[in-house]
């Protein structure tokens, strides 16, 4: 009986910082979002196109599929984001030379130079956020990012998907 209590309170501690850690999640995303805002209204890009710019690697091309994966998105969404960067000349797309079925995609020169501007304005603005945290908190601070970073990157989607469908 005593460890179906302590196993209840374990459940219980486990769902309120559940609950908390989802909570700060979506002030963390809300409030990153607003700072990238900042960086990327005074260059007439979204925040969604600035991601889909630093996805792409500064001097090379790669394929439409590659972007999409990088970026986690389906190749059609991918294609549509990708339209509205061509149109702003920030990224250039051809079929690959060896297999005309491949679209390589890559930063025009203007988007190479947005992007390393982007960069450097994001920098700046988290070494300022950086000094508001307590300088014997940043290393911890940083290592619990990194942490979640890992935790979620490496979560077994199908798996998690099976667990809240009621599976085994």
């Amino acid at each position: 009986m005593h460890q179906l209590s302590a196993m209840t309170t374990k459940q219980v501690e486990t769902a309120a910082l559940a609950a908390r850690m989802q909570q700060l999640m979506y002030t963390l995303v809300r409030n990153f979002r607003q700072c990238d805002q900042m960086c990327v209204s005074r260059h007439g890009i979204t925040v969604s196109q600035s991601s889909t710019l630093m996805a792409f690697p500064l001097k090379s091309e790669i394929t439409m599929n590659e972007l999409s994966e990088t970026m986690g998105l389906a190749n059609s969404t991918m294609t549509r984001a990708v339209d509205h960067l061509v149109q702003k000349d920030l990224v250039t797309r051809r079929q690959d030379d060896r297999d005309r079925r491949v679209v390589l995609v890559g930063l025009s020169p203007e988007g190479q130079e947005l992007r390393r501007r982007l960069e450097t304005e994001k920098q700046l603005l988290f070494q300022e956020l950086v000094r508001d945290i307590p300088e014997e908190q940043r290393a911890a601070t940083l290592h619990a990012l990194v942490l979640v970073i890992e935790v979620l990157a490496k979560a077994d989607r199908d798996d998690l998907l099976l667990r809240w469908n009621g599976g085994p």
